[in-house]
C-alpha cells in the first residue's frame, strides 16, 4: 500500500513538472549585433540601414504565449542604442521598455546588455529603437506572438511589414522639418514603400484556393499611414495592437504607424487568376499632390502561368472605424476617476525652430532616466515636479482609471502610442463646437495601444493604471518625437521603489556614459530641485493652428473614409 502511494505522489510530481514546463514556455533566445549595413532598394540606390548582425531587414521574431524572449544586444554603433516591443505592457519589467533616459540609459557604443521578456500577451507587435530616429533608419522588426490556442480558425499566418522608406537619413529630414520657414519645413519627401525590405510593387502574396489566411498588417515605418486592400477579396478583422476583436468585414484597413491588424482572408475557389493587393501610402503631413497617395500594388499569387484580373470600381477608400470594433472579452466602459486633457500643437520655439507640444511643453530628455528618479527619491516621486518641467510627467495612483482627451489642433493628423497599457476609445470627433462631428463607442469600446487622431480632432481615451512603471505617451511619427510632441506617465511610485529586480548592467550602462542612477530630473534632491527649464518654451501666438488647406482636408477625409465628404471636397478644388 505504501509502495503504491508513494509510485501515485511520483506520478503527480512528474505531471505536475510536465505542466510547469508547458506554461513556462520556450526560452527564444537571439544575439543582436546592432550596426550600419548597406542597403540597396530594388537597385535605385543605395544607403546606410541600422541592422542585425550585418543584414537589413532585420529577420522577424516569432514566439508562442508563455515563452521569455531574450534578446542579447551588443552595439556597434557610435551612438548609444536600445530596443523597445512596441505593445508589450512589460509588467514588472519596465526597465526593459527601451525608452532612452525614460526607462533606461540606452546602451553606449561597444556596451551590450540583454532583454529578458516574459511573454503573457498574444498578438501582433514589433521591435523598434527608442534613441533618436533610428527607427526611420531601420532599426525594426515584426514580433509574432501566437496563441496555442486561437479563437478563430486559419490554415496559414502570414506577416506583412508595411514600411516607408527614405532615400536621405533621418538625420538630414529632421533638419528639414525642424526650419521655422514652412516653404522649407514641408517641401515634399518622397518615400518607397517597403514590405519585408522588398519593393511593395514587387511583392507576391501566395494563396491556395479554398484555405483561409491570417494576414498580420503592422505599420513599421516612420511617419506614414497605410490603406491595404485586396482585390475581389473580402477582409474580416479580428485583431487590433493585440488585441482579438469580433470579426468584422471589410474592404480595407487603415494602419498609422504604429498601428497592427490582423485579417482574415479566404482565397477563391479557383486559380483562374491573380490579383492586385493595394498597400496605398498616404500622409497628410506633407502636402505632395503628386505623390499623395502613392500607390503600391503586389499581387496575390494563386499561380505563376494565369493572368491578373484587374477589378473595376475597388473599394479602395473604406475602412473600418476603431469605433465600430468591439473585443472579444466585451469589457464594459471604465468609470473614470481622474481627468487629463493634452492639447497638442506645433510652432515656432524661443530658438527659432519649428517643435511639437502638449500643453506648450516641448518634451526634452532628462539628466536621470524617469524611471530612476521615481525609485529613489521617496515621497518627492508623487510630485511631478521631481521630474523637470520638460518631461510634462503626470504621476499616476496604482489602480485608478484615467481618462484622457487629446485635442489634436494640428492640421495634420497624428498616430498617439502609450507604452505599458491599451486604452479604451470612448468617443472621437470635431474639436470644432459647430460641426457637430461626433461618434461614441460600443458599449464595450474597442482597446488599443496607438490611435490616430486626425487634424483638428479629438479623441478620449481611458485606461486603469494597474501596471506601475514609466510609460511614454507620444505620437509615433518617428520625426515629431525628435520634435518633442511625447509626455509620461509614472505609474504607482510607491510600489516601484520595492523593486529589487533590475539587472546589474542596467546601472553599468549609465555609469559608463556619465549618467546619474539617483535623484530627481537632473540628479539632486527635493522636487523642486528637478524644475530646470531643459528646453526652449513656446511662442504661443505662433502655434500653428488654423484651417488646412483644401487639399490637406481632402487627404484627411480619404484616410477617414469617408466618401461622400471626399467627392464633396474634390468636386470644389
Amino acid at each position: 500500500m505504501l509502495n503504491g502511494r508513494i509510485i501515485c505522489m511520483q506520478i503527480v510530481v512528474v505531471v505536475c513538472c510536465v505542466l510547469a514546463a508547458v506554461v513556462q514556455g520556450a526560452v527564444i533566445e537571439q544575439y543582436w549585433n546592432i550596426e550600419l549595413v548597406d542597403f540597396s532598394i530594388e537597385g535605385l540606390f543605395t544607403r546606410k540601414a541600422v541592422g542585425v548582425n550585418g543584414k537589413w531587414p532585420i529577420p522577424g521574431v516569432e514566439a508562442t504565449l508563455g515563452d521569455t524572449l531574450v534578446i542579447h544586444v551588443t552595439n556597434k554603433l557610435d551612438e548609444p542604442t536600445s530596443l523597445h516591443s512596441h505593445g508589450l505592457f512589460q509588467n514588472g519589467t519596465s526597465y526593459y521598455d527601451g525608452a532612452t533616459m525614460v526607462t533606461e540609459c540606452g546602451i553606449p557604443p561597444n556596451g551590450t546588455f540583454t532583454y529578458r521578456i516574459p511573454l503573457a500577451q498574444t498578438g501582433t507587435y514589433w521591435i523598434h529603437s527608442h534613441f533618436k530616429s533610428q527607427t526611420a533608419d531601420g532599426l525594426r522588426t515584426s514580433l509574432i506572438i501566437k496563441d496555442p490556442n486561437e479563437v478563430y480558425k486559419y490554415d496559414e499566418d502570414i506577416t506583412i511589414t508595411l514600411e516607408d522608406w527614405f532615400r536621405e537619413p533621418a538625420e538630414f529630414m529632421i533638419k528639414q522639418l525642424n526650419n521655422p520657414d514652412p516653404h522649407i519645413r514641408f517641401r515634399p519627401i518622397v518615400p518607397y514603400g517597403v514590405i519585408g525590405g522588398e519593393c511593395a510593387n514587387r511583392k507576391r502574396i501566395k494563396f491556395t484556393p479554398g484555405k483561409t489566411y491570417r494576414l498580420r498588417l503592422a505599420n513599421i515605418g516612420a511617419s506614414f499611414e497605410f490603406h491595404f486592400s485586396m482585390e475581389g477579396h473580402e477582409l474580416r478583422v479580428i485583431e487590433v495592437d493585440g488585441v482579438m476583436v469580433k470579426e468584422r468585414p471589410t474592404h480595407g484597413v487603415t494602419l498609422g504607424v504604429g498601428q497592427r491588424a490582423s485579417v482574415l482572408v479566404t482565397a477563391l475557389d479557383t486559380a483562374n487568376a491573380n490579383y492586385q493587393f493595394h498597400a496605398d501610402m498616404f500622409t497628410d503631413l506633407l502636402q505632395m499632390p503628386r505623390y499623395n497617395p502613392l500607390n503600391f500594388t503586389g499581387i496575390v499569387e494563386y499561380s505563376p502561368k494565369v493572368r491578373t484580373a484587374h477589378i473595376k470600381g475597388a473599394k479602395w477608400k473604406t475602412t473600418v472605424p476603431d469605433l465600430d470594433l468591439e473585443p472579444l472579452d466585451d469589457e464594459p466602459i471604465l468609470e473614470p476617476t481622474r481627468y487629463i486633457t493634452l492639447d497638442a500643437y506645433s510652432g515656432v520655439f524661443t530658438d527659432q525652430t519649428f517643435r511639437h507640444s502638449f500643453n506648450n511643453i516641448t518634451y526634452q530628455m532628462p539628466q536621470v532616466p524617469t524611471l530612476l528618479s521615481a525609485m529613489t527619491t521617496g515621497q518627492t516621486a508623487h510630485d511631478s515636479q521631481t521630474y523637470g518641467l520638460q518631461t510634462n510627467t503626470y504621476v499616476l495612483k496604482h489602480m485608478e482609471v484615467v481618462q484622457v482627451v487629446v485635442n489634436n489642433h494640428d492640421y495634420y493628423s497624428h498616430p498617439f502610442h502609450l507604452h505599458g497599457h491599451v486604452f479604451q476609445i470612448i468617443e472621437m470627433g470635431s474639436i470644432k463646437q459647430n460641426e457637430r462631428q461626433m461618434k461614441e463607442s460600443m458599449d464595450s469600446p474597442v482597446k488599443r495601444d496607438t490611435v490616430v487622431i486626425r487634424g483638428g480632432h479629438y479623441a478620449i481615451l481611458r485606461f486603469r493604471a494597474d501596471n506601475p512603471g514609466v510609460w511614454l505617451f507620444h505620437c509615433h511619427i518617428d520625426f515629431h518625437i525628435q520634435l518633442g510632441l511625447q509626455m509620461t506617465f509614472v505609474e504607482a511610485p510607491d510600489v516601484l521603489q520595492k523593486w529589487d529586480n533590475m539587472p546589474d548592467l542596467y546601472r553599468e550602462n549609465c555609469i559608463s556614459q556619465g549618467i546619474k542612477t539617483t535623484g530627481n530630473s537632473v540628479g539632486g534632491i527635493g522636487a523642486e530641485g528637478g524644475q530646470v527649464d531643459l528646453s526652449p518654451s513656446p511662442y504661443p501666438d505662433q502655434f500653428e493652428s488654423y484651417d488646412p488647406p483644401e487639399g490637406w482636408r481632402l487627404i484627411s477625409y480619404i484616410l477617414q473614409g469617408n466618401g461622400d465628404d471626399v467627392d464633396s471636397i474634390a468636386s470644389s478644388i
